[in-house]
This record gives structure tokens, sequence and C-alpha cells, in this order.
């Protein structure tokens, strides 16, 4: 009995130790807009158990400060309907600069063109304008992307037929970039791409899987938003030496989270 007890404090220290190093590695900034009127990125994580450090408040106040721990700063989708959060993240590009140069990885899923056409906390030599036009299509231009591999095989059907409202899967595309490499596009448009820079990684979307996800207009697009948001936290969080020991497999990984959905 003794031995049994034993065994089960080992499992329970080892899940809790699991989820205290995701949470902190991963830092988020979120907001409710006008269209959505969720806050689909931290509604997402809460659902997969997935910890996080929330510096909404810190970016509406100006001041950004990541911690040692963070390794990944999503930007949820449409947070720059917010105007306060839009000058925010204009005030802190440096810091968001310097965390990328040091390593660290920045994403930020669709912003609607009339907040943010124009990507103003990117370094010198990469550019993001966004535009209007959304569109039902895509194209993968890199199918052995992580993106598209673990802990779901995923394809260009799994990205067909999304909506939300009116909007299909492809809303606000990515009408010009530089420096950027393609990894996803819609009639030649960008829909998501990345950028090395010093020793980390931009990356840039076209698509609101987290926001999809919660509010998206069927079953088949909550579905299919939410394998892909698993996709980038495995691609981006979860598969780094940072986060895990390299010995533990992607499947048992996921397999801790889905015994706590």
């Amino acid at each position: 009995m003794k031995n049994l007890w034993l065994l089960i404090l080992a499992v329970t220290l080892n899940i809790s130790l699991v989820f205290d190093l995701y949470g902190a590695n991963l830092a988020i900034v979120d907001f409710s807009d006008e269209w959505t009127k969720v806050t689909g990125l931290k509604d997402t994580l809460d659902q997969f158990k997935i910890d996080y450090d929330d510096y909404t408040k810190q970016i509406e106040s100006g001041n950004l400060k990541f911690t040692d721990e963070n390794k990944a700063f999503f930007i949820g989708s449409m947070v720059t309907n917010s105007l306060i959060l839009h000058q925010g993240l204009d005030k802190n590009k440096k810091v968001i600069q310097e965390f990328v140069k040091r390593g660290g990885l920045v994403m930020e899923p669709t912003q609607a063109d009339q907040n943010e056409a124009n990507v103003d906390w990117l370094p010198e030599g990469l550019v993001c304008v966004r535009s209007d036009p959304d569109r039902p299509d895509i194209k993968i231009k890199n199918k052995n992307h992580l993106l598209f591999q673990a802990p779901h095989k995923l394809t260009e059907k799994d990205f067909q037929k999304w909506g939300h409202q009116g909007w299909p899967t492809v809303w606000e595309v990515i009408s010009s970039q530089k420096g950027f490499t393609v990894i996803m596009e819609s009639q030649g448009d960008p829909v998501i791409m990345e950028a090395k820079y010093g020793e980390g990684k931009f990356v840039m979307m076209s698509l609101a899987p987290d926001k999809y996800h919660v509010v998206g207009n069927d079953k088949h697009t909550k579905q299919k938003a939410g394998m892909f948001m698993e996709n980038i936290l495995e691609a981006f969080v979860l598969s780094k030496p940072w986060a895990v020991k390299p010995s533990r497999k992607l499947s048992t990984r996921w397999a801790h989270l889905k015994m706590h959905r």
C-alpha cells in the first residue's frame, strides 16, 4: 500500500511539473473584440488546461516586461481592435524585438486591417501588411511544417469551410510582406508566414483559430480550429527542449493534457 501511494504521488508531481513548465513558457495578450465578443485565446488555453502569463494589463499600461521563463508570446486574434492595446504593442516594439532576438517566439494571428494594417512593432527588414479580403480557400506550401504534423496530421481539407458569422477561413488576408517565408497562402497571398530574427522567430497569420474555436458557426469550425490550436501549441511551445525533456513523447504529453479536459 505504501508503495502504491508513493507511485500515485510521483505521477501527480510529474503531471504538475509538466503544467508548471508550460505555464512559465507562454505569455499572452488577449481582447474581446467587437466582432466575436470573446477572448478566444484565453478561453482556448483555459479549456486545454494550459497555464500562461497574461500581460494584457501590462501592455495597456505601456509597460511590457517578459520573465526569463517566457519563451513564446501569443497575441490573440483581433487584439488590436483595442486602440490601447494596439498602441501598447507599438510602444513596446523594442521589448518585443529583443525578446525574439534572444530566442523567443512571437505569433500574431489575424487582425482587422482598419485596426492594424501595418504591423509597426516588427523589426527593420520585416514587413507585414493586412488587407480586407476574406477567402474560403487555402493552399499549404510547406506540408512538412510542424504546424501540420502533431498531434494532428492536418491537410488543406481540414481548413475548408471554417466560418464565423459571414467570415470564411481566411479573415483579413496578408496583402504584402517582406522577409518572411510563406507556409500557407490563399490565391497567392500569405496566410501563415514566419521569419527568423536573431535566435528567435516571428509568426504571422490571417487565420483566427483561437476565436473560431470558441465562436465558430458550427461544430466543424470549432473542432478543426481547436485541432489547429493544439498543433500551434505543439509546434511553438510544447515540443521545445525548454518545455519538457526531449525523451517525453508527443502523444504522452497530449495524453496528460486530455486527461484534465
